[in-house]
């Protein structure tokens, strides 16, 4: 294998394809990216077996062929490369050669044997979204994704398609967000999508205006855009039935700008972040919201303008969670919906009727 590169599309694609690197893998070829220079392009991979990513560059190739090379490494030496003309060669007693300007360095290789193979199944069905919209979805949905591995099902997002309208929900068992979009769909589907996935399709969206298609092939996910592929297996078993959580009528409905609310909180927040839950507390009336916390360090006790139709009422949050909501959403105003201090508040953004969360309260004392 020898062929000649430009540093800069080396050294972009090896960070694409790095992503899906295992990290002390069983398998040590695992921590490997895969090399083949064919035709008139080199394809760099990458995989954990869960999680796979590919990336075509243009490439003279003078000799083709395939080897692995050690990939953290790899990723740290393309990265200096990137002004450079870079040749790449793979020598015979099994090394990488890596040749720029009037220098030469090597690097170990794996079998390429022993590189597991990555094929493409066939379609079982599809949908397709703007990338700006399939963006804000993610990005409304996959912070409130779970981190416990006790229930893995939980650490995905569902999408679910019912007649064109795509919903798409993420929960721990402390909040959960909801939010919906139109789409055009093969047919109807619910699969659940590994957050972690999810964010490496975003960060691979460069033309918010065109349409993404994403692919789903038995239990994989599959997306090609801009010579680049990522592969993904979908996570099995039941999601939780997200629609029997959700309250259907509230006798309280706080609106408040929702700017106001986040600095508010984000300073009340100073003074517990030492809490294990972040307690903030709201006192709600028709003067207003005031929204405390209190802790050895100190206090804060801020009033916060609102427009209430129902009771007043105290009720506390954890800090974290009420502030990760009001940073992801943009509208100017939202609608607290209350019932009592402890079920559940759905948040809703004012104009936008595809979009809730729903946070549970923390208890206090009286």
């Amino acid at each position: 294998m020898k062929l000649i590169c430009d540093g800069l599309d080396l050294s972009d694609a090896v960070l694409k394809v790095s992503k899906a690197l295992s990290v002390k893998a069983a398998n040590p070829v695992l921590e490997g990216i895969k090399i083949t220079a064919k035709g008139d392009s080199l394809t760099l991979l990458a995989t954990d077996t869960e999680l796979t990513i590919e990336k075509k560059i243009k490439a003279d190739v003078l000799m083709e062929g395939e080897t692995v090379v050690v990939g953290k490494y790899f990723v740290d030496f393309a990265k200096k490369l990137e002004k450079e003309q870079v040749e790449l060669c793979r020598l015979y007693d099994g090394q990488l050669q890596i040749k720029y300007s009037s220098s030469e360095s090597e690097l170990q290789v794996f079998p390429t044997e022993s590189f597991p193979k990555i094929e493409k199944q066939e379609e079982d069905a599809f949908f397709e979204i703007s990338q700006l919209d399939f963006k804000n979805v993610v990005e409304r949905t996959s912070f409130a994704c779970s981190a416990d591995d006790s229930r893995p099902i939980l650490k995905g997002c569902l999408f679910e398609i019912q007649s064109d309208i795509l919903t798409v929900v993420a929960l721990d068992g402390f909040r959960m967000s909801v939010v919906k979009k139109p789409v055009r769909a093969s047919k109807d589907m619910k699969v659940v999508i590994p957050s972690r996935a999810l964010l490496e399709i975003i960060r691979l969206l460069e033309k918010e205006d065109e349409i993404l298609k994403v692919s789903v092939q038995k239990n994989t996910l599959f997306i090609e855009l801009e010579n680049t592929v990522l592969i993904s297996r979908l996570i099995e078993g039941e999601f939780v039935k997200y629609n029997h959580i959700l309250p259907t009528s509230f006798s309280n409905v706080v609106t408040i700008n929702r700017q106001a609310l986040l600095n508010s909180i984000e300073r009340a927040s100073i003074i517990v972040r030492n809490d294990r839950y972040n307690v903030i507390k709201l006192d709600i009336s028709e003067e207003g919201i005031i929204v405390s916390a209190k802790s050895e360090i100190g206090n804060v006790n801020e009033n916060i303008p609102v427009n209430l139709s129902g009771k007043d009422m105290t009720i506390a949050f954890n800090g974290k969670y009420l502030s990760e909501y009001l940073k992801i959403a943009t509208e100017e105003f939202i609608n607290l919906n209350l019932n009592t201090p402890i079920d559940p508040c759905i948040i809703t953004a004012t104009g936008n009727e595809g979009f809730l969360y729903l946070l549970l309260p923390v208890r206090i004392n009286a």
